[in-house]
Parts: structure tokens; sequence; C-alpha cells
């Protein structure tokens, strides 16, 4: 096969240990030299043409190799026929019937409300879902396992890595959390990890104006190629301080900070109490409890966040809010001074539920003079999986409270002086969160419509049963 320019390319299909085939292709520099090192990229996506990046890159005199993993790809056709015992014919109708679908969940995004009137959306099992759980054969493998165990663990794929790492996110990126986590995680172990974090959504890393600059092949000069640079002199971490850019098409990357660290080292927890008359207060806890009524027939329908195939980014909630049912609302007095948040933002809550599961979501609002209420962050945490270490069931008992916390993930953004901090607490964040049908039932996937109940979940803002939020904040500057 050929390539453009000064670049040879060949083309095959390469056994793996379970016999699975994978679509590969390896550029080679058509001139005569010496043996080089190797980048084996292997991607989830599928490659089709020798077009893209490797000419620019191999003018470097890389060999790359891009390799698929069972995906979207011409790889995974073969390990799904493989897998199901299915030929093309039939596997070329699934494909068709799951691209007529996806149409469909693309049209119920942008209706309003989205996603809630959508049959498509709101269908249950999830697991065997129609087209879908062929195509993507092991997504039913995947949901058959909600909390830690042995199959978890053999998928934990950072402990199988001992080399240097480059990891590279953005703030609204639905995978921001895992790769700051295998950050942290191989760094302590291994050393020699960079992390980058950048502005805007997932998709927004493969545009050229996102990064300060190309760090990549700095970055393998250093470690293959012993060549001297700069990739490992400065901080660990390189980071973009706003979180979000509204008009991409005029973005300079010329902003980003370095720190040894993530977060940096200056931050300082800050922490505000709900209250039960809806203040959200330094001052400490008090008021009674407050309730609300969460019927997942009817989910609060997502609206931006850290998503990947949805609308993402600081969305404002008031359309959502203005929903009946949305949950409750805590606003702080407007700031007198700029307030920069760096770091993982935690909520911990003491909450209680007449259903034995349900879900708590926390999201973290910026309210401003304008009466917008943009989101920053969110999370959410199931209340029968509570203990995140142990991963064991422990179902809700009506009128005891328990303590959740909740991760909303990282950012860095600063909330200007005269707007308001806000926190809001519901049960549903559909379709960004999958509902929990409030059925006690350890696997959620195999619920259907009949296992629903309709829950009244109970927060707490007494003394002894505080709930809370901790923000880490960095000085003025």
């Amino acid at each position: 096969m050929q390539a453009a320019g000064d670049i040879h390319c060949i083309q095959a299909m390469v056994p793996m240990r379970d016999g699975v085939k994978l679509n590969t292709f390896v550029y080679l520099p058509r001139q005569a030299g010496p043996r080089w090192p190797v980048i084996l990229q292997r991607t989830p996506y599928g490659i089709t043409s020798t077009e893209g990046k490797a000419n620019a890159e191999l003018e470097r005199l890389w060999l790359w190799v891009a390799r698929n993993i069972p995906g979207l790809s011409g790889s995974h056709r073969a390990a799904v026929m493989r897998r199901f015992g299915i030929t093309a014919a039939a596997l070329e109708r699934i494909a068709l019937a799951a691209s007529a679908r996806c149409a469909r969940l693309e049209a119920a995004s942008r209706t309003d409300p989205p996603f809630v009137g959508s049959e498509d959306w709101m269908h249950l099992p999830l697991l065997n879902y129609p087209d879908f759980a062929t195509w993507q054969p092991f997504l039913d493998e995947i949901l058959s396992h909600p909390a830690p165990d042995a199959f978890r663990a053999r998928h934990d794929f950072r402990r199988t890595i001992s080399i240097p790492g480059f990891h590279a996110t953005t703030w609204y990126d639905i995978f921001q959390t895992s790769v700051i986590g295998a950050f942290h995680d191989i760094r302590a172990r291994v050393g020699n990890q960079l992390l980058w974090i950048g502005p805007n959504h997932h998709y927004f890393i493969y545009e050229s104006n996102f990064w300060p600059r190309d760090p990549y092949f700095e970055w393998f000069d250093h470690w293959l190629k012993d060549e001297p640079n700069a990739i490992m002199d400065a901080g660990r971490v390189y980071y973009s301080p706003r979180a979000w850019i509204e008009d991409t098409s005029a973005y300079v990357a010329d902003d980003w900070r370095y720190a040894e660290h993530w977060p940096p080292r200056d931050v300082t927890p800050r922490r505000y109490y709900l209250c039960g008359d809806g203040n959200l207060s330094a001052e400490g806890s008090g008021g009674g409890p407050r309730s609300y009524r969460y019927d997942p027939r009817f989910p609060i329908p997502t609206l931006g966040g850290r998503n990947m195939l949805i609308d993402a980014g600081p969305r404002d909630q008031r359309p959502a809010r203005a929903l009946e049912n949305y949950g409750l609302v805590y606003r702080s007095a407007p700031l007198e001074t700029d307030t920069t948040i760096a770091g993982e933002v935690i909520v911990t809550l003491h909450v209680e539920s007449d259903c034995p599961d349900t879900d708590f979501v926390a999201k973290l609002i910026e309210v401003g003079a304008d009466g917008r209420a943009l989101l920053l962050m969110d999370g959410v945490a199931r209340a029968m999986f509570r203990d995140r270490e142990s991963g064991s069931a422990q179902p809700m008992v009506p009128g005891d409270t328990v303590r959740l916390v909740i991760s909303l993930a990282h950012i860095h953004h600063t909330i200007r002086a005269g707007h308001r901090i806000e926190v809001d607490i519901m049960s549903s964040n559909f379709p960004r969160r999958a509902r929990n049908t409030n059925s006690g039932h350890p696997l959620l996937a195999g619920d259907t419509a009949a296992d629903m109940r309709v829950a009244r979940n109970v927060v707490h803002h007494g003394v002894t049963t505080p709930s809370y939020i901790d923000l880490p904040c960095r000085p003025l500057t």
C-alpha cells in the first residue's frame, strides 16, 4: 500500500492470542537508515486509510504502527461475528438498525425537554439493549458488574503500567476523573508521569489550537531517542486556568500554567453548609430536613456537564430547575471577592429514603448577576453502594440516616465577585447517569419499568448530621 510523500505503508490483519485479527497499518520512511524506535498506537476507532497524522509525524523518522482494538472498526466486525456466531449479512442488518436508532437518539437530544420523551433513550432494561448489545458486545458484560469485584480488578489497566506516561484530558471530558486518577496512581508507583489538562469537552483535545505546543514528539524523543529537550524540565502538571472557552475558533492556549502537583499545593479547603432554609452558608449547618420526590419515570434531563455524545459544558440549569420534582436548591450570598476553585470538589450529605436504593446527584452551579445558573460540575452516589471501599450492597432502611460522599470531579475555574454559589441535590441527571429505579436490586441494568418505585428522599442539615460542600480554593492573586 502506498502513502504520500516519503512514507511507505503496509496494511495487515495481525492475529492476537485469542484468534481475533486486528486491522493494522505500519508506516515506514522510504529512505534507508538505522533501526528506529516504534510507536504503537492502539485505537478503538476505525482506521481505513493511510491519510491523517502519519504524514507529518513520520517526517520525524519514526516507525508508526496504528492498530485497532476491537471497537468501531474492521477488526470489530470480525470480533463480533466470532463472538455471536453470526454472518456478515446479519451483522450488517444490526449495524443499519443501530445507525437508525442513533439517529433517533440524536433527534431526541434536541427536543424540549431533551431525552425524556424518547422511547429509545428511556428503554429498559439496559441489558440486551436492541442492536447495541450486539454491535458493542462487551457492553452487557460491563453493565453486569455495578460494584468493585474480581471482574473490575482484572480490567484495572493502571496496575499493569510501569513506564513513563503522558496523560491528557480536558475539564469537561467524560474521562477526566479516570485520566487524573491514572496520573496520580502511576506517578506514585512509577514516577515520570506528565498530566496536561485543557479547556472544554472531550473532542476539543483533537483540535490543533487546543495545545500550547505539540508535546508528543518532545515526549517520545526524550524517552526513546535520548534527545535533549524541555519536556520534563517544567512542572509535572500543565493546565488551563479556564475550564470553558465559548469561542473555540479564536482560542489561543497562551495562559496555561505549570504545577508540580495536582491540585496545586497552595489550595485550602473552604466549606459551605447546606441549610434547612435553602441557604448555602460558611457559618455552619442548621435547620430541619428537606425532602423531594423522585419518580424514575420522569427523570430530570441532563443539561451540560462532562459529556461525550451529548451537549457538554457549563449549560444554564434553569430549564431543568423549572421541571416538577427537580430536587433541592441551596444558594449562597453574592461573593465579595473572586473565588478560584482548583482541584476535586466533594459533597457530603446525610440522607434518608423510603426506598431500599436510590441515587443522590449533586451539582455545583455558578449563578450570575443576570440569573443564569451555569453548571460547573456534577457527581452521583448510589445509596446502596455508599461504601465504595468494600463494594458491598447496603440497602437503605426507611427512617435511618446515612452519610454519602459524592465526588464532583476536578476543575480550575474562577467564580466572579458578585456571583453566587449554588448546590443542587436531586436523584436523576438523565441520560448522563442511568436512572436508578429505586428497586433495591443490586443489578439495576436488568430492571424494567415494572421494577420502578417512587422515592421520597430527605437531606438533613443538623449539627450531628450536616450536609456540606468542600471547595479547594486558591489564594487571591
